[in-house]
């Protein structure tokens, strides 16, 4: 379930999910370009463009293109431990210079069935003109509106690995 914080000047989101596969499918999954194209920021159809590095300060960048509208992302890898974890930085440098932060953890709750809990932080700048209460409330729209999007991103993670496991079998 994804929780909000209104507090301060981020806003932090975490998800949790079970996929019932090994976590070294859901690692994959999320540093793999074959994967990546089906389900991060975007989908087969949609791709432009997907490159990834997954090591170490490696970047990666991903561009997606609905009804005319070009979106990139991109961002870079700042820890990665195989199977278990990955720290990473996410930005779309057409909106905004900042870069958001992600962490995703992959633990094995029972053979084959890997627990992912996934947290996202996001700095949300004050403007001066915006009382506490509305500065407030705009955190809580970004914070919602933004779990929603990765949630349907991991609805759709959930059917790639899925799509994945029938095909192995």
């Amino acid at each position: 379930m994804a929780q909000y914080n209104v507090e301060n000047e981020y806003v932090e989101i975490e998800i949790e999910r079970i996929f019932k596969v090994d976590p070294a499918l859901v690692y994959q999954a999320w540093i793999d370009k074959d994967f990546l194209k089906h389900w991060l920021m975007t989908t087969e159809r949609t791709n432009k463009k997907l490159e990834v590095q997954p090591e170490v300060e490696g970047r990666y960048e991903v561009v997606d293109v609905r009804k005319g509208k070009t979106n990139r992302v991109v961002g870079s890898y700042v820890a990665l431990k195989e199977n278990a974890w990955i720290e990473m930085t996410i930005g779309m440098p057409d909106i905004s210079d900042s870069e958001d932060n992600i962490t995703v953890e992959f633990l094995e709750r029972e053979p084959g069935k890997t627990h992912m809990i996934f947290t996202y932080t996001a700095y949300v700048p004050k403007e001066r003109r915006l009382t506490t209460l509305e500065y407030k409330q705009l955190k809580k729209e970004y914070h919602d509106s933004t779990a929603h999007g990765f949630e349907n991103m991991f609805d759709r993670l959930h059917e790639v690995l899925a799509e994945y496991e029938s095909e192995e079998e």
